[in-house]
């Protein structure tokens, strides 16, 4: 059962540290902070749009509304929430996390995003080194992982999805690993049963994170490993008690945005994974790192989800991510890296994959990251 008093804590914690400075705006902004709506765009370098990115309200204590960008990287708030509005914050897979502060008497934001590489090999010399080889279990970090999963509603385990999918798949080397330099983006459908996910569910039980498959490189083949889809409709698997049951937590890192939170694998005898889970300050899955270790060939394979904010407690909301980038190391040289936007996922009860749509042609869907 989770620490109540240890939950509330956490709480505090997150916000405590910047309440200086929100209750400072307030005060500057309170008298005109309920504008009839607050609207803008997100950009990128070249004033592209970034679709897909999550915008949030924030008034001086809590996050009072969350949305996403459209294809033209435009979003919108109406009155009731944007009353009290000290702050917007901004994010998106490949980019600094932006801050913006909400003037009196503004309602039109543009707001350009910063480019940040993912850092992979910083992830994997972290990890390695510093906190899954010592060991140890940090009971805060456990409390703040159930804490964080039953923020969501169940394990899907009885429930088809199904997305549009915005995807590109580039070879770089390993310096240019997460820079996320994409080209024109391809446009598809993904769903996935109840049933196929518990088949990966019974497999990591039996098997572990990865199997052995035999592929091939023109005419030559070769061992390689397939991973579960945890960067896709699988990635409720990380608040699944089977996840919870196989791997140690540590808090890593706490700041006024929220918690880092290593995770370790208990037992490595079989293909495991590592990595690190991002919980926002409203003790939400912001984004999840992995590794996958394996015996040989070892391809230094792994992934980044993120996750958008919970945008209504009135609707239940599922562990799917917005966006994702896994890779894997190919014998050809360098890497294979997959990167993933997923539009409007759709849940529906029962053992079939929902039926999407016709989707409509929409340009900003074609514009490359």
């Amino acid at each position: 059962m989770v620490n109540t008093f240890l939950v509330d804590t956490f709480v505090v914690r997150a916000a405590g540290r910047r309440g200086v400075a929100l209750a400072f705006a307030a005060q500057c902004f309170f008298a005109s902070s309920a504008l009839a709506q607050i609207r803008g765009v997100v950009t990128r370098a070249g004033g592209l749009p970034v679709a897909s990115a999550s915008v949030e309200v924030w008034t001086v204590d809590r996050r009072a509304g969350a949305t996403l960008t459209d294809d033209s990287g435009e979003f919108s708030f109406p009155s009731a929430i944007t009353f009290n509005a000290v702050m917007l914050r901004v994010s998106a897979l490949g980019f600094d996390v932006m801050e913006v502060t909400v003037e009196g008497g503004l309602g039109t934001y543009e707001i350009g995003l910063v480019e940040a590489p993912l850092a992979v090999e910083g992830l994997v010399v972290t990890m390695e080194e510093a906190t899954c080889e010592t060991g140890r279990e940090d009971a805060r970090g456990r409390a703040l992982w159930q804490y964080a999963r039953f923020r969501y509603d169940g394990l899907m385990d009885t429930l088809g999805v199904a997305t549009y999918l915005a995807e590109a798949d580039t070879i770089v080397p390993l310096t240019e690993l997460g820079a996320l330099k994409l080209p024109s983006l391809n446009l598809s459908q993904r769903g996935s049963s109840s049933l196929l996910r518990f088949n990966w569910t019974r497999r990591i039980d039996r098997d572990g994170y990865a199997f052995s498959i035999r592929r091939m490189d023109g005419a030559a083949p070769y061992d390689s490993w397939v991973y579960p889809p945890l960067e896709a409709d699988f990635a409720p698997h990380f608040a699944d008690d089977v996840f919870g049951e196989r791997h140690r937590f540590v808090i890593d890192d706490e700041s006024p945005d929220g918690w880092l939170l290593a995770y370790c694998p208990k037992d490595t005898d079989k293909p495991s994974i590592k990595g690190t889970i991002t919980i926002a300050r409203d003790t939400t899955f912001a984004a999840v790192d992995w590794l996958f270790q394996t015996p040989e060939p070892v391809e230094h394979a792994g992934g980044r989800a993120f996750f958008t904010p919970i945008l209504s407690r009135a609707v239940l909301s599922h562990l799917l991510p917005a966006e994702a980038v896994v890779w894997r190391e190919i014998p050809a040289g360098g890497y294979l890296q997959s990167y993933q936007r997923y539009e409007d996922w759709r849940v529906a009860p029962g053992d079939s994959v929902p039926l999407l749509p016709l989707r409509r042609e929409r340009v900003g869907a074609e514009v490359s990251r």
